[in-house]
């Protein structure tokens, strides 16, 4: 009978900022002979939270359980291997990202423990289920997000009197330098009056030198700010010497400001509505989305893929009417622009429905608003003109039964593997240390694609206009099929794969468990078309050890690897080669963790 564990995780930037651990890996461990396991399992997990060491990781290999994904909402799902019997088990995850973060390419990926759980296990049906839903402490998930370099200021605009949020208005934010003022970035606030603006240490390290001196004259940034509507005109000018008052002055990584205006914007508080980002990426900046361009996203050269979140801001009124929306795609560079129709969108979740219910246990109701989506008692769902376009709700009573919608800037879900076909490759016969073209196979390769948004006056297509045009950007959801891995040892046919990596030693192919004595060739095949960091290394005693690749070709990188050790030097013990193969992709939300075969021998 099998043991579900299952829940949701999330981290805090401030105690009314929390984010999911989207994509990441959660990893289930065996408890050792080291471990107080009662004292673990009854202890707060702000207590036993700890990021661990490459030797930590290594050290606990063996006693690994189960693992298991995060989706974008931190949900996640875990099956339990069968010889587990319900014991305590240790909550580790492993990122190779962090949720938002800008793009430059990312840093070692880190993995860190939770707590330890002896789970109370319920019998549903056939299985036994536990959940657990954990937000990690401020303190903790901003030493993760430090470490991949990343800094985020959350916020909240209201009236100074009333604290009512302030919807639809621009956030800019600065650091007060001495020699000049750097713009760290900006964001319109939501229903609920809430930015989030995410920025890297060299956006507050510029100067009047850069890029050739970056040097922040005092130790951190200096924030202010500037609140404009979506004209640009001032509702709240801060000078630059509120930077320096001790509130402000060196923030964190996670910085959290309740900013006021003194009264309402005068109109209707609607900015004008605009596609500008795919997913984190804003493809004016950070796509290389010129006609002349690649497509691929500037700093870290990733093409897109699955699910992309098309987004910027959406507002509920057009030239003061109810708004409509419509997307539209075409092969980059041509005018064949084609409606995208919804069966082509993924639930998409554009804002939230609130009232006030008088209720004193109870004060607010609310309901995700969606494109796509499932009415229910928690869900409502944008109605769809005759002609595909998406009508914004325009409740706007949050003290009625009316309730008030407010857009939070996502669009649609876009599944772009309906965009074109992406045939899978076939791999059959390719083995590891030849091209995997050998068997006749093609390389695959990046489609390109606009996209841009229409927006109108409900049923009037006199009015439309379009609100944002993304020209270029790179697609790529080929998969690979009947990929071979380490056939000399244990090996297995894999269907579906994200990319082709695959390893075998020379010296198995005639028997798989024969010992390796003075010599040690390990083949390998990698391919992908925006092909990353390609590495190799080996666990055993005395390592970890080194090997030496042959130069990368054209979407590939392939042949015998060199070990950078004497072979025959090795103790006489196990040994692993593990082949790590970084994708560069992006749903512009997440990226996949680098892809890994292994092969174990042992050395006589």
């Amino acid at each position: 009978m099998p043991y579900i564990f299952r829940g949701r995780l999330c981290g805090y930037i401030c105690p009314e900022c929390p984010e999911p651990l989207a994509n990441v890996t959660i990893k289930l461990y065996r408890t050792r002979q080291d471990q107080n396991v009662p004292a673990l399992a009854v202890a707060n997990p702000k207590d036993t939270f700890r990021i661990l060491t490459d030797d930590e990781i290594k050290a606990k290999q063996s006693a690994l359980i189960a693992e298991g994904k995060t989706d974008d909402q931190g949900n996640f799902r875990v099956v339990l291997a069968q010889k587990y019997e319900g014991e305590p088990f240790e909550v580790d995850v492993y990122c190779g990202t962090v949720p938002h973060k800008k793009p430059i390419p990312d840093p070692r990926p880190l993995q860190f423990t939770i707590t330890t759980l002896q789970p109370m296990w319920r019998r549903v049906e056939n299985d036994f289920v536990f959940g657990w839903d954990y937000c990690i402490p401020v303190r903790y998930w901003c030493r993760v997000r430090s470490r991949f370099g990343v800094w985020t200021i959350c916020g909240r605009v209201t009236i100074c009197d009333t604290k009512t949020p302030v919807p639809g208005v621009k956030v800019r934010a600065f650091d007060a330098d001495w020699l000049q003022q750097d713009e760290l970035g900006s964001d319109f606030t939501d229903g609920a009056g809430k930015f989030r603006i995410d920025y890297l240490r060299s956006d507050f390290e510029r100067t009047i030198f850069s890029p050739a001196l970056n040097v922040e004259l005092v130790g951190g940034p200096d924030l202010y700010f500037r609140v404009e509507t979506g004209g640009g005109s001032g509702l709240l000018i801060e000078p630059v010497s509120r930077g320096r008052a001790a509130d402000r002055e060196n923030a964190g990584n996670c910085f959290c400001v309740e900013l006021c205006l003194e009264e309402a914007p005068i109109g209707d508080g609607n900015p004008y509505p605009a596609f500008t980002h795919l997913g984190g990426y804003k493809f004016s900046t950070d796509i290389d989305s010129g006609p002349l361009g690649d497509g691929l996203t500037i700093g870290d050269n990733r093409a897109f893929y699955s699910t992309i979140r098309l987004n910027g801001i959406l507002a509920k009124k057009f030239n003061g009417q109810p708004m409509e929306y419509m997307f539209e795609v075409a092969p980059a560079g041509t005018a064949a622009w084609v409606q995208v129709a919804m069966g082509q969108i993924a639930r998409t979740k554009i804002g939230l429905w609130e009232r006030l219910t008088g209720d004193i246990l109870n004060p607010v109701e609310t309901k995700d608003y969606t494109v796509n989506g499932t009415p229910g008692p928690n869900e409502l769902v944008a109605s769809i003109s005759a002609d595909g376009w998406v009508q914004v709700p325009q409740e706007s009573n949050f003290l009625t039964a009316e309730g008030f919608f407010f857009p939070n800037g996502d669009q649609i879900n876009l599944v772009s593997q309906t965009l074109a076909a992406f045939p899978p490759k076939n791999m059959t016969g390719v083995l590891a240390g030849n091209s995997s073209t050998s068997n006749g196979a093609t390389l695959a390769q990046n489609l390109y694609f606009s996209i841009r948004m229409w927006v109108r006056e409900a049923g009037n297509n006199a009015s439309k206009v379009v609100a944002g045009t993304c020209q270029k950007v790179a697609i790529n959801n080929t998969l690979y099929d009947s990929v071979s891995h380490h056939p000399s040892w244990a090996g297995f046919t894999q269907n579906g794969a994200l990319a082709v990596a695959i390893l075998d030693i020379q010296e198995l192919n005639a028997n798989g468990c024969a010992g390796i004595t003075n010599s040690l060739t390990p083949e390998f095949t990698a391919t992908h078309p925006t092909l990353g960091s390609v590495s190799m290394s080996m666990t055993g005693p005395g390592g970890p050890y080194a090997f030496t690749l042959p130069a990368a070709v054209a979407g590939e990188r392939f042949g015998i690897a060199t070990p950078a050790f004497v072979v025959a030097t090795l103790q006489a013990c196990a040994y692993i080669v593990t082949l790590s193969v970084q994708v560069l992709l992006t749903t512009g939300d997440s990226v996949p963790l680098p892809l890994q075969d292994q092969i174990a021998f042992c050395k006589d």
